[in-house]
């Protein structure tokens, strides 16, 4: 939607749940700086977050990287946090060492102000109507990832199970992929791979192992919605990838699609058209 997010907002029928309230631009992208509309729509979609994680009793953060949650030194930290059920990564454990300081100054941080805090690597909870089962520590994309390691969480409340999957870049990894087919969701919210960045993060052969695990997770799982988005909308092309899984899902019954489009608004890719948008801007002023 314009921005680096994959915050999600699960509500039941006794609780509201925040799933990483974390929001970023990129700082170079092009070479080039955010442009101002980017800089807006930053200050927009931030603001849509404090007004969701008002809304929450639970909030969980599944890694340490500013896109994915609110740090404690964020004038908005409190708002976000204060009084809330606090589900995140455990920092002592499976972390780089950036995501380690990051997470020790947030858990010191957020325990002033919230009602509880639990790790939850490999953990499940339950509250009232709503079960969350964390997955062990998964690699963020890539095995060996210089990004560490995530955690998946599934969501179930009454019938209906939500999985999400973020920064899983595809997934890449068989043993990521195999773990959404275990849970097998009725809603899946997943990372793509970062395709405009192949030759440099990722390589060819790692979106031939994408691709044969999003066939493997479209033919296995009963999931009606897979909601496919994070890295891959950061390539403007992102459709010469993306085209033939809507195709696929849509010959089993299946929807795979964006966050926008699930939402029903428009796809607004403005960190990979920055350097059109610099364009128009620098035209508008003349």
């Amino acid at each position: 939607m314009g921005v680096r997010s994959m915050c999600t907002f699960v509500q039941t029928d006794k609780h509201n749940i925040l799933i990483d309230p974390g929001i970023a631009l990129a700082t170079r992208r092009l070479g080039l700086p955010p442009t101002n509309i980017e800089l807006n729509t930053f200050n927009v979609f931030k603001n849509k977050i404090l007004d969701f994680a008002k809304r929450s009793d639970i909030i969980i953060i599944t890694h340490y990287h500013l896109d994915h949650y609110i740090p404690s030194n964020d004038e908005i930290f409190e708002d976000v946090y204060t009084d809330k059920i606090i589900l995140c990564k455990n920092r002592k454990t499976k972390l780089n060492f950036n995501q380690r300081s990051e997470g020790k100054e947030f858990e010191m941080s957020v325990k002033r102000v919230c009602k509880e805090f639990h790790f939850i690597d490999g953990n499940s909870f339950e509250f009232d109507d709503v079960k969350i089962k964390f997955s062990e520590p998964l690699w963020h994309g890539v095995e060996r990832s210089s990004f560490g390691y995530l955690i998946m969480a599934t969501i179930t409340s009454g019938k209906t199970k939500l999985l999400f999957a973020g920064d899983v870049m595809g997934p890449i990894l068989k043993e990521n992929a195999d773990y959404i087919i275990s849970e097998n969701p009725d809603v899946l919210i997943m990372c793509g791979p970062p395709t405009h960045m192949v030759g440099y993060d990722i390589m060819e052969a790692h979106l031939e192992l994408v691709k044969a695990n999003l066939i493997q997770i479209i033919q296995k799982c009963k999931v009606k919605d897979i909601i496919y988005d994070h890295y891959i909308l950061r390539d403007k092309d992102y459709m010469k990838f993306y085209s033939q899984f809507i195709a696929l899902a849509k010959k089993k019954g299946k929807r795979f699609l964006t966050g926008a489009e699930y939402a029903g608004v428009p796809i607004h890719q403005l960190e990979a058209k920055r350097d059109q948008l610099y364009n128009e801007e620098n035209n508008e002023m003349q």
